[in-house]
């Protein structure tokens, strides 16, 4: 009987050896690698899908082919779009998905998951939603290392040296399915020849149900994420003068407690930066001080406004739930999902400035 067993498992791990050891062996220059695809809307039940696959030329310039079809299901897209090209379509190098904002109004999951089930498709693809249709971003020949690359390099700076808070397919459908967690994207726009980031789309269940101006993400990224970078400009209260002030380290810390049987929610956010430009004659000790009591302010007043948001749209981006979840021993899951749009949140923001790198 234990040798039957043995057989039965060498067999199956020779079978499953054979079916999906084996990873298919394509010379580069005989096929077309997918860098970005866009889906639309379309009619009926359907959608239309365009890939983008960059063209090298002898002369080391890049231009840009695409192809747009549609199809009900969209795993289908590329199959379909095969058709109109003369090499194989292969989505290993895909670096970036986008979708059309309407379309993710309507709702965006099962796409996002075609994609995931999509062996070939890295886990950090970026993901976006467009203003406006994504054919006619993907058709246009942006940046000078082909489309799909310079929409890549957008995300990746404004994730990594800016405000734009982490957004790749792993993230998006780890927030999806977590709970206490709502995921986000990037939203952009096509602005004569460049793209521009213009704010964050938030999703329910999979549907994009609002979004986060650009001129508050700085304050969002600092309740999601503990990072640097990022530059934020105010006007000192009462007077024409700017002071510019650039994020070296931001912390957060969420707090969830039970306050006579009634859960109440404190996020500290930590801030330290440097004064990087003031337009007044110079930043003394106590405008410096002035700068600091007023940044705090500020990052209180609009983060508690976006909380506010939040819990009126019944979404958790910041993750509150799955906080509570981890730090609120017995923690009634359901009952906390019922009263979280009355939950009491409060921001304090402790900020900390350094008085170099000033111009004037």
């Amino acid at each position: 009987m234990k040798k039957i067993f043995i057989g039965i498992v060498l067999t199956a791990f020779t079978v499953v050896t054979i079916v999906y050891g084996k990873v298919p062996e394509e010379i580069i220059d005989e096929v077309n690698i997918v860098a970005a695809v866009g889906f639309d809307r379309a009619e009926g039940q359907k959608i239309s899908g365009t890939a983008v696959i960059p063209v090298f030329h002898s002369d080391k310039s890049i231009d840009n082919a695409s192809f747009t079809d549609e199809s009900v299901l969209a795993k289908e897209i590329i199959n379909v779009l095969q058709k109109q090209s003369a090499d194989p379509l292969v989505t290993g190098g895909l670096r970036v998905a986008i979708y059309e904002d309407e379309l993710a109004k309507n709702g965006i999951l099962r796409y996002v998951d075609a994609l995931q089930r999509d062996a070939s498709v890295g886990a950090k693809v970026y993901l976006g939603i467009i203003e406006g249709k994504t054919r006619e971003v993907l058709e246009k020949d942006l940046g000078n290392r082909g489309t799909g690359e310079y929409l890549s390099v957008i995300l990746e700076h404004n994730i990594t040296k800016q405000d734009v808070p982490k957004s790749d397919l792993h993230t998006f459908l780890y927030s999806h399915y977590m709970e206490g967690l709502d995921p986000y994207l990037p939203t952009l726009k096509l602005i004569g020849d460049k793209m521009e980031i213009t704010g964050l789309a938030l999703f329910d269940n999979g549907t994009m149900v609002s979004k986060i101006e650009e001129e508050n993400l700085f304050f969002f990224k600092a309740m999601v994420e503990n990072y640097g970078e990022g530059s934020y400009t105010l006007r000192l209260k009462d007077t024409d003068e700017y002071a510019s002030v650039k994020r070296i380290k931001t912390k957060r810390k969420i707090k969830v407690e039970e306050v006579h049987g009634s859960p109440k929610v404190n996020i500290t956010i930590k801030f330290e930066g440097i004064l990087s430009e003031f337009s007044g004659k110079k930043a003394t000790p106590e405008i410096t001080k002035q700068i600091i009591t007023q940044l705090e302010s500020i990052i209180k007043e609009k983060s508690e406004e976006m909380l506010k948001h939040f819990q009126e749209k019944n979404i958790d981006p910041v993750g509150i739930g799955y906080m509570a979840r981890h730090s609120v021993r017995g923690l009634n899951f359901e009952k906390w999902q019922l009263d979280y749009p009355n939950i009491e949140i409060a921001v304090h923001a402790k900020v900390k400035l350094i008085e170099t790198g000033i111009t004037q």
